[in-house]
């Protein structure tokens, strides 16, 4: 099981948990299969993730990776760093969020 962000959902997923908009109302039954229209309606609600079976963000990520063009990324990266410069990259949260920002930048610019 596995969180991931509402970008990543594709139709065919199945829901772990119940999709819930922000003021608890129940959008979509945990077991159920996720449509275009389901993703339409998660959007209009506001919910931003959803937990799926079987999918993690590691799986997403490993996915985005292997579709983005290397130099794009290799660019986004190097964009990026200079708004970073001021942090400890060091730290294992910033550079594990610059390699996730990095990755789905590169992947919507690549989209367009």
């Amino acid at each position: 099981m596995g969180t991931i962000n509402l970008e990543d959902i594709q139709p065919g997923m199945i829901l772990e948990e119940a999709v819930e908009d922000r003021s608890g109302r129940i959008l979509l039954g945990a077991g159920e299969e996720v449509t275009e229209r389901h993703i339409r309606i998660f959007k209009m609600w506001g919910v931003t993730e959803a937990a799926v079976k079987n999918v993690g963000e590691e799986d997403v990520s490993a996915k985005t990776a292997a579709s983005v063009d290397p130099v794009l990324l290799r660019e986004t990266q190097n964009t990026l760093r200079e708004s970073f410069r001021h942090t400890d990259m060091g730290h294992a949260f910033n550079k594990e969020f610059l390699r996730l920002l990095s990755l789905r930048m590169a992947a919507r610019e690549g989209r367009r």
